[in-house]
């Protein structure tokens, strides 16, 4: 037996036992009615007819056990029990056996295909209306036409009226049931598109990883070789190439660090390219908030500004301003601020957010926790500047990031 079937087979139990013990009781209490009003009765407790609905009724909740395998068959079982109680032990107690026949009938309308249960519906009713009439004609007190009235109405309490509650449980029930499937197809999907995306991702780190690394450590491992045939014949040069062995290390550990950094930068809203031609478009966007924010490029003539800038480095510039006019947002709402970017050294990029102290009624919009300044400051050592930040002499604030320009390289001027 599997585990599965077990609590369907304990609630069908539990079905029985209930409908039992409640027709019984309901049995002794129409016995004990009829004493005192002579048209109930349907036989004394003790008599053939008493033990036969007796046991019929007993009859009819055993068949409901088999209620959590197919519970339109039982319908039908426990409808056919009553015809056969009315066609041999014909009383006034037969109307007890419609509690047994009204559980059975919920019972299908809330677990079975509803195909099945209109057709074993329908012939459960049709044996419930010939059993009332069965049992009528054998007490002779209804007319003809009235007992096929009362039959029918018989069935279409006792069989189809408990369908319509079960029907709409039922109904929800499959609703829930699909809502969920739909929220697990959809919870399988995000999940495949997750670890895509982390595939992909680690994928693009180690291709990333290679370029970094494969040609330095390539270089490393030629020169450490020379090194160690030269160390006894040619010291100066295996001097050189150790020094050099040194500076390749150097040049890795730049990469990677500028790697790691980039990685740290996933998962902001703008994915896009950032540099400082963006910025402009960054401080419209902050004016349209309602942000009061000016824009101070100085720039040299003989070159395009932010020459010599690396693209990290650009984006490091980028990141400043944006994490400045959101601190200038949230701690001084609806004062003046003012970006300067000055690109005149030509040696580094020196970009200023100052804010104009609050107003008397300026309001923080929130504390904050302290991590901008952290990150900016963590950004700016990671490309080799510097960053600073502070009240200014007119208790306004004002960071400040200074860029250094690669070396090595020929910064390109201006076309004339």
């Amino acid at each position: 037996m599997t585990t599965a079937r077990r609590p369907g087979m304990t609630r069908s139990a539990a079905t029985a036992v209930t409908t039992a013990l409640s027709a019984l009781a309901l049995l002794w209490i129409t016995d004990l009615l009829a004493r005192d009003d002579p048209s109930l009765a349907g036989g004394p407790l003790g008599t053939a007819a008493w033990w036969g609905t007796a046991v019929t009724l007993v009859l009819q909740s055993v068949a409901l056990l088999r209620s959590h395998f197919r519970a339109t068959v039982t319908l039908g079982c426990v409808a056919g029990l009553s015809l056969v109680l009315a066609a041999v032990f014909p009383s006034g107690l037969f109307t007890v056996t419609a509690l047994p026949v009204l559980v059975g009938a919920f019972l299908a309308g809330l677990t079975g295909a509803w195909r099945d249960v209109r057709r074993w519906a329908l012939a459960s009713g049709v044996l419930v209306a010939t059993a009332h009439f069965v049992n009528g004609s054998a007490d002779g007190r209804t007319g003809g036409s009235a007992l096929v009235m009362q039959a029918v109405l018989q069935a279409a309490l006792v069989v189809g009226l408990p369908l319509l509650p079960a029907s709409v449980i039922a109904a929800q029930r499959a609703t829930r049931a699909a809502q969920q499937e739909m929220l697990a197809a959809a919870t399988r999907e995000r999940d495949a598109k997750v670890s895509e995306a982390i595939a992909l991702e680690r994928a693009a780190m180690a291709r990333e990883l290679h370029d970094i690394a494969a040609h330095h450590l390539s270089g490393i491992s030629l020169m450490a070789s020379v090194v160690a045939r030269q160390t006894a014949s040619a010291p100066g040069e295996a001097r050189s190439g150790a020094l050099e062995i040194r500076k390749q290390s150097n040049a890795i550990l730049d990469d990677l660090r500028r790697l790691v950094g980039l990685l740290r930068d996933v998962g902001h809203e703008d994915e896009g390219v950032k540099t400082l031609d963006t910025l402009p478009h960054l401080i419209e966007t902050a004016r349209i908030t309602g942000a009061r924010v000016d824009f101070d490029l100085r720039s040299d003539e003989r070159r395009e500004p932010g020459a010599g800038v690396s693209p990290l480095g650009q984006l490091a510039a980028y990141r400043m301003v944006q994490e400045s006019l959101t601190n200038a947002s949230r701690h001084a709402p609806g004062v003046p601020c003012v970006v300067t970017v000055d690109d005149r050294d030509p040696h580094r990029l020196r970009i200023t957010v100052r804010n104009a102290p609050p107003g008397q009624r300026a309001r923080p919009a929130s504390r904050g926790t302290g991590y901008g300044i952290i990150g900016m400051r963590e950004r700016a050592a990671l490309i080799g500047g510097s960053f600073d930040a502070g009240p200014t002499n007119d208790n306004g604030w004002e960071t400040r990031m200074s860029i250094p320009r690669e070396s090595g390289h020929d910064i390109p001027e201006r076309p004339a």
